[in-house]
């Protein structure tokens, strides 16, 4: 499949239980082995989805934004979301809150996309969980870095790290390199 076969729009109400189904289960397959297996068996899809229906309750104004992804047979299979920092002491006025796909949207470039619509070229931070190789990884690559903020998922004590990604060395790097922006195929 190429990423011209899937779709990236905003979250509407009638997404929000099957993006709880789904969204429960990338963080029970990211997160095994890496947060405690009763946390994640515990994962309730409607309580997730509640969480899902307050967001696709925001106004439109609302500077948080969910783009949902939708794969080439109308299924959804993950999410970004970004809005305004949460914390207190934050490096940048942007945060990356999430990027989940499923496994059969990992390598198509929808990652990117995401991140591309969702932060464009402004500063901005985000917390991962610091076992999750695949994605630190994925944001080093995109120009985040360990910033050196430290904190602990509140339900498991599971160590997170916080990355920023300042926008002007961003641009440095891809002009110093003669690289644009990658172009899936």
């Amino acid at each position: 499949m190429t990423e011209g076969d899937w779709e990236l729009r905003p979250l509407a109400p009638e997404d929000c239980d099957e993006l709880a189904r789904v969204h429960m289960a990338v963080w029970r397959d990211a997160y095994a082995g890496v947060m405690p297996a009763d946390y994640l068996d515990g994962l309730s899809d409607e309580r997730c989805a509640d969480r899902w229906r307050e967001s696709a309750a925001r106004p439109e104004d609302a500077p948080e934004r969910t783009l949902v992804v939708v794969d080439p047979q109308g299924r959804l299979a993950g999410f970004g979301s970004a809005g305004p920092t949460r914390d207190e002491d934050a490096p940048t006025e942007w945060e990356l809150y999430a990027v989940n796909l499923a496994a059969r949207a990992r390598g198509t470039g929808l990652a990117d996309q995401l991140l591309d619509r969702l932060v464009g070229d402004r500063d901005a931070t985000l917390w991962v969980i610091e076992g999750n190789a695949r994605a630190r990884a994925f944001y080093t690559r995109r120009g985040f870095l360990d910033e050196g903020g430290r904190d602990v998922h509140p339900a498991t004590g599971t160590p997170e790290i916080r990355m920023v990604r300042r926008a002007r060395r961003v641009q440095d790097t891809l002009r110093m390199t003669g690289r644009g922006r990658r172009t899936p195929t």
